[in-house]
């Protein structure tokens, strides 16, 4: 476990360059929550050749369609992925910068409280999808995948339900965490852990980040890795030790 200032390239870095994972193949990750893909240099650096890219936000979309549109191995899409498939209030958060990397489809409770610079710029309705039914409506092989990375500012557990064929094709998640209630009806870290441990998932590593109030500094959330672990379903490997899926 590390406490560490937020940095996207960083954190991922230290995740998916951990001991645990040097022996599990990288065929392709889907990102949900791709913002304008900050980790897509190091997707591609590490070997992945099919990476997925998800992002709600229009805007956020179409940076992503600029930078990587042109780019086969890459597929991009513009949905709010849920536990659901219909239209949703995407709330577009946004830091005092004016940076909207905290909007969600959820409404922002201790966040805004911890941190009162923080807004709400404006909401819009989106589609949204399950990440089993985005998969099937483009005619993507989950098998073609077995790494998730996940970071929707408190949805994700949403994000988890709605993804059970896609997370028997995982070996490994990389999802973001909640230690307070920083979003409306967010999830704990506790509930994503268990509800995973249920795939047959076992939490291998965390990098966490703080925020501060007028008592303290605390970790109010991070990233964790899992790995899994299930013997009927452990891990595909690296060429030469690969086992049966």
């Amino acid at each position: 476990m590390l406490i560490t200032e937020q940095n996207h390239q960083d954190d991922l870095r230290n995740i998916l360059n951990r001991q645990e994972l040097l022996t599990v193949a990288k065929r392709g990750i889907v990102h949900v929550g791709a913002h304008h893909g900050e980790e897509v240099e190091q997707y591609v650096r590490l070997g992945f050749d099919k990476i997925v890219l998800i992002e709600a936000n229009p805007e956020a979309y179409e940076a992503l369609i600029t930078k990587f549109g042109a780019d086969e191995r890459i597929r991009i899409f513009n949905y709010a992925i849920c536990d659901r498939v219909e239209t949703v209030n995407f709330h577009l958060h946004a830091s005092r910068s004016g940076s909207a990397e905290p909007a969600s489809i959820l409404r922002m409770k201790r966040f805004s409280e911890i941190v009162p610079t923080l807004y709400t710029r404006k909401t819009i309705q989106i589609p949204a999808i399950t990440l089993d039914a985005l998969l099937d409506r483009h005619a993507l092989r989950p098998a073609d995948y077995n790494y998730l990375n996940i970071d929707i500012q408190g949805a994700e557990i949403l994000a988890l339900k709605g993804a059970t064929t896609v997370l028997a094709s995982m070996d490994v998640v990389v999802c973001e965490v909640n230690l307070v209630e920083l979003y409306e009806g967010g999830p704990t870290e506790e509930e994503i852990v268990a509800l995973l441990q249920d795939h047959g998932f076992a939490k291998k590593h965390a990098v966490y980040h703080t925020l501060y109030d007028e008592h303290s500094t605390f970790p109010a959330w991070g990233e964790c890795l899992f790995v899994r672990t299930t013997a009927s379903d452990s891990p595909t490997v690296v060429q030469g030790l690969r086992g049966t899926r």
